[in-house]
């Protein structure tokens, strides 16, 4: 029926309509939310592998820089990093390497687990503390470092520490040394 002049047509939605509306967007929602909980770990694993590479990069600079070696420590057991110190707070070089004090340790985030060390000798290591030294020519042993992720065992994260620069990169997946064998000279 047509509008008479001075009327107005009453505008709105049902409550039917919000309703769908509502029940439309909770289920967009939810399967988003779903999606971001499959993207999460990894990203979670990616950002711990980076400031690992951090402060990795950083001890080696500062062995450089201070011409004295730097190590960082991993714990297995306590999750944890951190870069341990030549010098006491008086800058005097410490002889001793137990008596040297740790800068910071850095909790891994939550989620991200330090599961093992591949180093120089091909023994792998995944309980205790491993210490990763650079000297000051910022050299260190070869080292593959493995950062896995709980909510996602198949996820897993290899940190590489260069045998004659020192240089560490971030690869994804479980990857080992190749072996050489006396034809590959």
């Amino acid at each position: 029926m047509p509008l008479q002049p001075g009327q107005s047509r009453r505008g709105g939605f049902t409550l039917i309509e919000i309703t769908v509306v509502v029940i439309v967007i909770a289920l967009v929602s939810s399967l988003a939310i779903v999606r971001l909980d499959g993207v999460l770990p990894s990203t979670r694993t990616e950002s711990a592998a980076r400031e690992i590479l951090a402060t990795l990069d950083f001890a080696r600079l500062q062995a450089i820089a201070k011409a004295q070696p730097y190590e960082v420590v991993l714990d297995f057991r306590e999750q944890q990093y951190g870069i341990r110190l030549p010098f006491d707070r008086e800058g005097v070089v410490i002889p001793n390497v137990e008596d040297r004090p740790m800068l910071s340790w850095n909790k891994m985030q939550d989620g991200v687990v330090l599961k093992s060390v591949l180093d120089a000798r091909g023994d792998l290591l995944e309980e205790g503390q491993y210490s990763i030294v650079f000297d000051p020519q910022g050299a260190a042993r070869q080292v593959y470092l493995y950062l896995g992720n709980e909510n996602n065992e198949n996820f897993e994260l290899t940190i590489r520490v260069l045998a004659l620069t020192g240089i560490a990169s971030v690869i994804q997946g479980h990857v080992e040394p190749e072996l050489l064998l006396e034809n590959d000279f």
